[in-house]
């Protein structure tokens, strides 16, 4: 599959055609992650953590929890 780059607005872009925006499930405003390498651009599907709760937050934390954290190198009133 190919696409050309097309001005949009002052600046440049690529339209994603219809078929892989459905087969990534991609939404409009979809954010998305892009790095090149090796001379190619990558784009991939922006990892989004929006915890809703603090159980939700901590799913999976397996260390030891601390309930007194002590800050002694705290400088200042």
């Amino acid at each position: 599959m190919q696409t050309k780059i097309k001005k949009i607005g002052n600046s440049k872009g690529i339209i994603i055609p219809a078929a892989i925006i459905k087969m990534l499930g991609l939404d409009e405003f979809q954010k998305m992650a892009i790095e090149v390498r090796n001379n190619k651009i990558i784009l991939s599907k922006e990892n989004s953590f929006n915890p809703q709760s603090l159980s939700e937050l901590f799913e999976g934390y397996k260390e030891k929890y601390q309930s007194e954290i002590i800050f002694d190198d705290v400088k200042g009133n």
